[in-house]
Parts: structure tokens; C-alpha cells; sequence
């Protein structure tokens, strides 16, 4: 799942990059929320995290000639909405900490955090209705449904009563979504929208490929695992071949994502999308990403 030492390196420094111009454009929008009040909160919110969403926006534009500028504001209503996800997944998982502080609602309280999420999804949807249009916004709306759904799986989830195949269902909707979007969104700042499908089934790949990683980090810890049924129900996935189904799984999808990125960039020389989906999902791994 390696990737060449030179492309690793270079890679990693183009994120880092990526991720200071994401967390820039992030405060500056966040500045102009439409309650004021609302602006502390929602930047306890936001701020923190790898960026990878964005990051794979602002790549997938780059790989095809698009300015870094015409992607960012894409790779904020991303990060906003992945960012307002995460503060209602902590709500409904009961989790007391996120990236290291306390969880959005621990800090503000339930009602604060739900509004101000429920504040920032619509937000993210303007900042792309208005910087890219109607297409990129039936896209945005589709990808929250996703989301949601998936969610709702999750939410209402009693392992025992599902086919071990819905999970793979339900990370498709509750993952696979917002990395479908990302790849979506980038196509379209670049102006690339013939290619807009094959960057779905390339970004819809990577995020699922990162939730079974994601899971298989967090089915280590038996309190995690006891309290979320959609880890028990990754277990039933894995039904008794262990974590080698996981990592087979994530080597095929892999493979599927490569082939996708060489379809989107049609072999262009200086393109990093090939390697992208190795990076991301040894970030949740733990290897080359703090």
C-alpha cells in the first residue's frame, strides 16, 4: 500500500501546504456566518483535523489544470460540512473528545452544537451555489442525503438483524458520500464536468476504502466497540476472517481507485491522484500523517 519515497514526500509536503490554505479560507468565511454569535462555536467546529476532503478537492482541480484558488472555497463547504457531521456523530456515539479536546457538545452544550451544525450545512451549500452553481449543488444536497442516511443506518443499527453486507452499504452513504463529493467538486472547478462520474466512482472508492480503515483502527478498543453497533456490525462483516478480509478489501478498492485516477487524468505526467488514495488511507492507518 506504500507509495515511491519521492511521490510520498512530495505528496505530503503538497498537503501540509493544502491544509494551511484550507484552515486561511476556513476563518475567513467563517467570519462572515450569518449570527455572530454563532461564529466561536462554529469555529470550535470546524477548525482541527487532517483536511483530507479538501485536500482531495483541491488535487483533483490542480491534476487538471484548475488553479488552487478556484477549488478553495470547495474545499471549505466540504470541510464544513464533514466538520458538522462529526459534531452531531459525537452527539449520537456519546463521545466526550474529538481530535484531542473535548467534543463540540461537551464544550457548548446539546442544543448550541445542533443548531450551530445545522447552521453550517446550509452555509457550505450557499458557498457552493453561489462560487459553482446549480449542478454543484444538486451534488452538495445529494451528498448530505447520503450522509444522513447513512447515519441513520447507523443510528438505528441492531447488528444482528442486518445482512453483514449492509455495512458496506452504509459506509458508502456514511463515508463513501462526502469523498464522492470532493472528487465531484474538484472536476467542476476545474470545469472538467464530462469527467464528473468517473470522479464520483474515484471519490465514492477512496471513502470507503478509509472508513473500513477507520474501523478496523477503532475495533481494537472493546469500550468503542461495545457502545457503537456500526463496529459491531463491521465485525459481522469481517465474519470470522479477521482483519485479513479488512485489508483485502482496502488493497481491492485500492486497485479500483488508481484505475479511476488514471481515467480522470488521462496519464498526466504531474498528477498526485494516483497516489492519493494510498496517502489517505494510511493517514487513518497511522503511518506518515500526525
Amino acid at each position: 500500500m506504500g507509495m515511491q519515497g519521492l511521490n510520498s514526500s512530495q505528496l505530503l509536503e503538497q498537503w501540509r501546504a493544502a491544509r494551511q490554505l484550507i484552515d486561511t479560507a476556513i476563518e475567513r468565511w467563517l467570519m462572515e456566518l450569518p449570527e455572530a454569535n454563532a461564529v466561536d462555536a462554529a469555529r470550535y467546529i470546524a477548525m482541527g483535523g487532517k483536511r483530507l476532503r479538501g485536500f482531495l478537492v483541491l488535487e483533483v482541480a490542480r491534476s487538471l489544470g484548475a488553479r488552487i484558488e478556484d477549488a478553495l472555497d470547495a474545499a471549505v463547504a466540504v470541510e464544513l460540512v464533514h466538520a458538522a457531521s462529526l459534531a452531531l456523530d459525537d452527539i449520537i456515539d456519546e463521545d466526550l473528545v474529538r481530535r484531542g479536546a473535548e467534543a463540540a457538545w461537551v464544550k457548548y452544550g446539546l442544543k448550541k452544537t445542533v443548531m450551530v451544525s445545522n447552521l453550517l450545512i446550509p452555509f457550505a451549500q450557499r458557498i457552493v451555489a453561489e462560487r459553482y452553481g446549480e449542478e454543484a449543488l444538486r451534488r452538495t444536497v445529494k451528498a448530505w442525503l447520503d450522509i444522513s442516511r447513512g447515519e441513520v443506518i447507523d443510528a438505528f443499527t441492531v447488528p444482528d438483524q442486518l445482512s453483514p453486507d449492509t455495512y458496506l452499504e452504509m459506509i458508502k452513504l456514511k463515508t463513501g458520500a462526502l469523498f464522492r463529493l470532493a472528487a465531484e467538486l474538484g472536476v467542476i472547478a476545474a470545469g472538467r464536468y464530462s469527467l464528473i462520474d468517473v470522479a464520483s466512482r474515484y471519490g465514492e472508492t477512496i471513502g470507503v476504502m478509509y472508513q473500513i480503515a477507520d474501523d478496523l483502527r477503532d475495533s481494537r478498543d472493546k469500550e468503542k466497540v461495545k457502545n457503537e453497533p456500526s463496529l459491531q456490525l463491521f465485525l459481522r462483516w469481517l465474519n470470522g476472517a479477521g482483519i485479513n478480509k479488512a485489508y483485502a478489501t482496502i488493497k481491492m478498492l485500492l486497485a479500483r481507485a488508481v484505475d479511476f485516477s488514471t481515467r480522470i487524468t488521462g496519464g498526466i505526467q504531474n498528477s498526485y491522484l494516483s497516489y492519493l488514495p494510498s496517502f489517505i488511507v494510511n493517514a487513518m492507518l497511522g503511518s506518515s500523517i500526525a
